[in-house]
């Protein structure tokens, strides 16, 4: 059965809890979820988390020994090892189901590292905290990511979310402790290399984030040394291949010797010596026999593990050709302003200079987290976790909120007026111009010829220019109402994300939205029903019953007085007067009946109703992207 995510609950959860399962080593840490507190005065207070209370450890190797139904993890792993029990290291890999063997061991590892987060953090309840993990971006694969998520959530931990490592690196590097967010505004990358796996995240203003990784993991380095510098010792090669399940213990040895060497200065010698006895527990048949081996490592200088590494393993070469790929192939043509490093691997020295060559930065713009890389990726989720559950608070809110905008019917009384109100103004103006071009033009003083001139413009204004006019007016209604929502939404987001506010846009394109054509379609047979009959009709009734009362028989008998020395523009005159005269009525008598008989039409009010809700739905759900931070 598939087990769901927990959701973020303002009345229950208090913390967020991240854990950074990596290949070659574990780390955690916890955040309170100040629900309601502003934004602005809420501050960055990750707490790294001591995953081996005892040494006051805040990373811990990600290694694990089953023995006697017990899980033993990091350095008390090493303690129980024995020829029935062996440590394992390394062990982290894509799933591919829930009941694999590594998946299994996996899933033993993430509920061993809950559990000693529980104990080490006492103000956590049952129910008070929600857990965010990351996984290598190289798990793109939603089948992937879905069976890493159940895996966390059969091993007992509350998941809220799942995020790939490089863009919590990312999300950490926008923190005012790294102070990177003007690199990531222009364009930036995030170069995490673990043990296992090379990420890169591309992220900037303008995009959403690129993420995309490698088999490039420093693990290769691990097995190189095991390979040339162990087992090329004989004992060490006869031990292994009689008790092939120490094979992991050297490993991790291989893995501390390579540390080392890369931590300390390029013409330094890089010695380490150890005996058996180490990753041999005294329990174990093998004690006696090999705790006395001992093995010693040496290099001179690091040219000489690089010459190595590079003749062996071509790894110099191959991390190059991932960053060209992901340059030419992922993000072509984008800017790259800088490049955050992270993953402790990340510190090797060659990696800075072959960056550098690809991106052709200088090297202070190839930046890594001088506190501790290993701890950058546990620190991201739980900045990026706490977010995305306040966001997640902030969009329900929101959703609520806004629906009422949706749903507001006064809305439709607003499109239908304003409608109206515009295309009574350009009837108006069709009327106003027809009289004038009337008095200067017209051959004779009789109305009908009025009447003439005045229903010829008007049918050009239906095939010229009342599409657009009813388009126009709509779109403009549109952009308005999203202005309103996006101005009630960004009152909203300053209290929780400030910063995130949503942009106003110049226009709306409701072209793509479903319904608009018919809906437009619907409105202009409406309304070219109604200046075609009713409406203009009616307006031409009021004009003539104008005109006409010029000639009551009192009326009649001043007019034919004055008919002797008046001229026939001077009469065209006269009466195009009485029409102008009578511009409100007219127009308001327009307006009226287009607003009645598009409110009686129930097929336009469905149709334009279904047509609001679905854009301004469709709006709300776009900015909201905008204010969601990505997850996933």
């Amino acid at each position: 059965m598939q087990l769901k995510l927990f959701k973020p609950n303002k009345s229950k959860h208090k913390y967020v809890v991240a854990i950074d399962f990596g290949h070659g080593e574990t780390s955690a840490a916890i955040c309170a979820l100040d629900w309601d507190t502003n934004a602005g005065q809420r501050e960055d207070n990750v707490l790294d988390i001591d995953l081996d209370s005892r040494a006051r450890k805040k990373v811990i190797t990600s290694a694990i020994c089953l023995s006697n139904g017990s899980a033993y993890i990091g350095d008390e792993a090493f303690e129980h090892t024995d020829d029935n029990a062996g440590i394992r290291v390394c062990f982290k890999q894509k799933p591919t189901s829930l009941t694999g063997d590594m998946e299994k061991l996996m899933i033993a590892y993430m509920k061993a590292v809950y559990a000693r987060i529980r104990e080490s953090q006492q103000e956590l309840s049952d129910d008070n905290h929600i857990v965010y993990i990351a996984r290598p971006s190289g798990w793109s694969e939603d089948d992937a990511k879905e069976l890493y998520r159940q895996m966390a959530l059969n091993a007992g931990i509350p998941l809220a979310g799942l995020t790939s490592e490089s863009r919590a690196a990312i999300f950490y590097a926008k923190s005012p402790s790294v102070n990177f967010s003007k690199e990531i505004s222009k364009g930036c990358m995030v170069f995490d290399l673990g043990s296992s796996t090379l990420d890169y995240t591309y992220l900037s203003d303008d995009d959403s984030p690129i993420d995309h990784g490698y088999n490039l993991g420093a693990s290769i380095i691990d097995e190189l040394i095991y390979e040339e510098y162990m087992l090329s010792n004989t004992d060490v090669a006869e031990f292994i291949k009689k008790y092939p399940v120490y094979r992991d213990a050297l490993l991790f040895k291989a893995r501390k010797f390579k540390e080392d060497a890369y931590g300390r200065n390029e013409d330094s010698k890089t010695v380490m010596s150890f005996f058996f006895d180490s990753i041999i527990s005294e329990n174990a048949e093998t004690y006696d026999e090999y705790s006395n081996i001992s093995l010693r490592l040496k290099i001179s200088n690091l040219n000489e593990l690089n010459e190595l590494l590079d003749r062996k393993t071509n790894y110099m070469e191959k991390i190059k050709k991932s960053l060209e790929d992901f340059r030419d192939n992922y993000i072509p043509g984008k800017p790259v302003k800088g490049i955050f490093l992270t993953g402790g691997a990340s510190r090797m020295n060659f990696i800075r200079p072959i960056i550098a060559e690809v991106f052709n930065l200088p090297i202070e713009q190839i930046r890594i987290d001088n506190d501790n890389p290993s701890l950058t990726i546990s620190r991201g989720i739980a900045l990026l976790g706490t977010s995305d559950a306040i966001t997640s608070e902030l969009i329900s809110r929101l959703r609520e909120d806004l629906t009422k905008v949706v749903e507001d019917k006064s809305k439709i009384d607003n499109l239908i007026n304003t409608l109206a109100e515009e295309i009574a103004s350009k009837s108006w103006a069709i009327i106003n111009n027809s009289c004038s071009t009337w008095v200067k033009e017209g051959t004779t003083t009789d109305l009908d010829e009025l009447k003439k001139w005045i229903d010829s413009a008007i049918a050009k204004f239906q095939e010229r220019e009342l599409s657009y006019t009813i388009e126009t007016t709509l779109q403009n209604f549109m952009e308005s109402s999203t202005n309103e929502i996006r101005m009630k939404m960004n009152e909203i987001i300053r209290q929780y994300a400030p910063g995130r506010e949503v942009s106003y846009s110049a226009s709306v394109n409701v072209g793509n939205v479903n319904e608009f054509d018919e809906c437009l379609a619907e409105m202009r047979k409406v309304i070219s029903e109604i200046s075609t009959s009713d409406a203009f009709y009616n307006v031409m009734i009021l004009l003539i019953a104008a005109i006409a009362a010029m000639f009551n028989p009192l009326y009649a008998i001043i007019v034919l007085m004055k008919g002797w020395f008046e001229s026939d523009e001077s009469k065209r005159v006269a009466a195009a007067r009485k029409v102008t005269d009578k511009e409100k009525d007219i127009k308001t008598s327009i307006e009226t009946k287009i607003v009645d008989t598009l409110k009686n039409n129930e097929r336009f009010m469905s149709k334009i109703s279904n047509l609001l809700n679905n854009y301004l739905t469709q709006i709300i759900e776009l900015d909201l992207k905008k204010v969601i931070i990505p997850i996933e």
